[in-house]
């Protein structure tokens, strides 16, 4: 290391500029080819995901559209009124009511059923009669022909209404014939003209019709969809194997049956963009998993041959570093002895400018430095004696405040002896409230001694007016120990003094609240005075006031200040009305710096 080091010591110059540019100059370019990958492949990815959620959008409208076809489907029968008379009829030989349905009904569900091929079958549930319809087939059974095979299939009867998750036909509940056909079933309550409950309405729905645009074959391509219960199971998918498992099982987790997102994720060890997208219709929610590599593939391949690109367009730029640093020292070199030369006092040294390039300029702005240094020299002589006066009005500053309290201090001495306790209540208040405002120059204050100093200035101004008012505190000692942009309850108290209860000349109280809610510090000042109406309210929280002193002057004033300090991180509201009083509330963070 140390042979390293003295090497890279004892070579040129113009080489050590040559490593130095080139060692700068090769990291950001690679990082920048890195950088411009990543930033392709994120962009890639980004509108992949978009596409594929738009895709998904596509199939939750499609599977919505079939849904809806569905419940018009029901509609249509459930709103027939001549056909819920005729279930509602009771006919004193069901038989006649089963060959009526036949010959009356049978011909419009089987139409309904020729002209939609998504529906397996149709089944109608009445007290005393069950009816099944499928394409090209229809079966009835009542009450009085087996009792035991009716109450067998009426254990099949839907128990609620809307729609019913993926599960084997029932074909072989009627027909003892086995079915596998996977069916969502859609039942619906029918009732009479007269609101009479007649039964149920079930349409059994073929899993691959509603759902057949998961198939698709752009889609396929990309990853693997699916349709997920409000269990978590699988009810359909672009996948067979994976019918009936638990989501899990794709390797995703973390998964929220009904919610929507758009993530990119691990699954399976593989990053994925990650899409769910609730359909709550059919309580169930469209899943996307689509592998991240579906998209990026081609940057990836191309990766090779911009590290090539790369590293040719370094060598290059070496050279050219090469050529142009021994190009540019020669004139470097002579701008150095010219400042040692100053450095040395000199101040009769000047470089010669040949070219307006950065180097020129520079030589000239050399060359102009010492023919101003002098001028610099004694601005700077200037500006430390401003300074030193500064410090000496400063210190004469902060002797004021000292006075004030020696002088008040007195003044409470003075009262004491002469035994004038309000004398020495206003001295003692007015100190204390000199003593927060001042607040060794501090601008932020806690909580506590906001409050300490708004209870002074009430204290001197009850003396004042002689108990005109009384004050009632009430706060919650749990935010003394936050900090407060200072002096911002005394003017609210003040104006609800000057411009409340004093106008209304008698009896009055102002209430002061200090309280917590959430991450914010709520600040009150209440009072019963003489109120203000809306346009009044209006122009004092714009601010416009027509006198340097006022309630409108005050909250601007307060309001200026709570800006400065939490940008749009506050509130304050004035409720008022004439004869009532009126109430200033302020929210402010409870995280400001001191």
């Amino acid at each position: 290391m140390k042979r390293l080091i003295r090497y890279f010591s004892d070579i040129s110059v113009s080489w050590k500029f040559v490593l130095a540019y080139f060692s700068i100059l090769i990291i950001p370019v690679i990082l920048a080819g890195f950088y411009l990958y990543y930033q392709v492949s994120e962009s890639t990815i980004a509108q992949a995901s978009l596409v594929m959620e738009q895709n998904l959008l596509q199939t939750k409208a499609s599977i919505l559209q079939n849904e809806k076809v569905i419940e018009n489907i029901s509609g249509i029968l459930a709103l027939n009124s001549d056909f819920m008379n005729f279930l509602e009829y009771e006919y004193p030989d069901l038989n006649k009511k089963i060959e009526e349905y036949q010959f009356s009904y049978s011909p419009l569900i089987e139409n309904i059923l020729i002209q939609n091929n998504s529906i397996h079958s149709i089944r109608i549930y009445l007290e005393n009669i069950i009816i099944s319809e499928m394409l090209n087939s229809y079966y009835s059974i009542t009450v009085t022909k087996s009792s035991e095979r009716f109450l067998e299939m009426a254990r099949d009867k839907p128990q609620k209404k809307g729609w019913v998750s993926s599960h084997s036909a029932k074909t072989h509940v009627f027909r003892n014939i086995a079915d596998n056909t996977q069916v969502f079933s859609y039942n619906r309550e029918l009732f009479s003209q007269r609101q009479k409950y007649l039964g149920m309405l079930e349409i059994e729905v073929r899993e691959e019709v509603l759902f057949s645009m998961l198939r698709d074959p752009v889609i396929n391509e990309m990853g693997n969809v699916f349709i997920v219960d409000a269990e978590n199971k699988i009810v359909s998918g672009n996948i067979p194997e994976y019918y009936l498992a638990d989501i899990s099982e794709t390797g995703l987790k973390n998964f929220q049956a009904g919610s929507r997102k758009r993530t990119v994720e691990k699954v399976n060890g593989t990053e994925a963009i990650v899409i769910t997208i609730p359909v709550e219709q059919i309580d169930c929610t469209i899943v996307g998993i689509f592998p991240v590599k579906n998209f990026n593939g081609e940057i990836r391949k191309s990766l090779k041959d911009i590290i090539v690109v790369l590293t040719a367009s370094s060598v290059v730029l070496g050279v050219i570093i090469y050529f142009t640093t021994n190009m540019l020292l020669r004139r470097v070199k002579r701008l150095v002895s010219a400042m040692n030369k100053v450095r040395d006092g000199n101040l009769n040294v000047s470089v010669p400018v040949k070219s307006m390039d950065e180097f020129g300029v520079l030589a000239l702005n050399f060359n102009r430095m010492t023919q101003r240094i002098y001028e610099l020299v004694e601005t700077v002589y200037k500006i430390q004696l401003m300074e030193r006066e500064a410090e000496l009005k400063a210190l004469e500053a902060q002797i004021n405040p000292h006075f004030l309290y020696n002088t008040l201090a007195t003044i409470s001495w003075v009262a004491r002896r002469e035994k004038a306790p309000e004398v020495v209540r206003m001295a003692n208040s007015l100190a204390k409230f000199y003593r927060l405002v001042l607040s060794k120059g501090g601008t932020v204050i806690t909580v506590e001694e906001e409050l300490e100093m708004v209870k002074s200035y009430l204290e001197i101004q009850k003396i004042r007016f002689d108990d005109l008012f009384d004050v009632v505190y009430r706060i919650d000692e749990r935010a003394y120990k936050y900090n407060i942009v200072k002096n911002i309850l005394q003017p609210l108290a003040e104006n609800s003094l000057t411009h409340g209860i004093e106008p209304k000349r008698y009896h009055g109280t102002i209430i002061i609240y200090v309280g917590l809610t959430g991450d914010k510090i709520c600040l009150k000042v209440i009072d019963d005075g003489v109120g203000m109406n809306a346009e009044t309210v209006k122009k004092v929280m714009q601010g416009k006031v027509e006198r340097s002193k006022g309630s409108g002057y005050a909250v601007k004033n307060v309001l200026q200040r709570l800006k400065a300090y939490y940008g749009d991180d506050f509130s304050v509201n004035i409720f008022s009305k004439p004869g009532i009083g009126t109430t200033v509330a302020i929210e402010v963070s409870k995280d400001i710096k001191s």
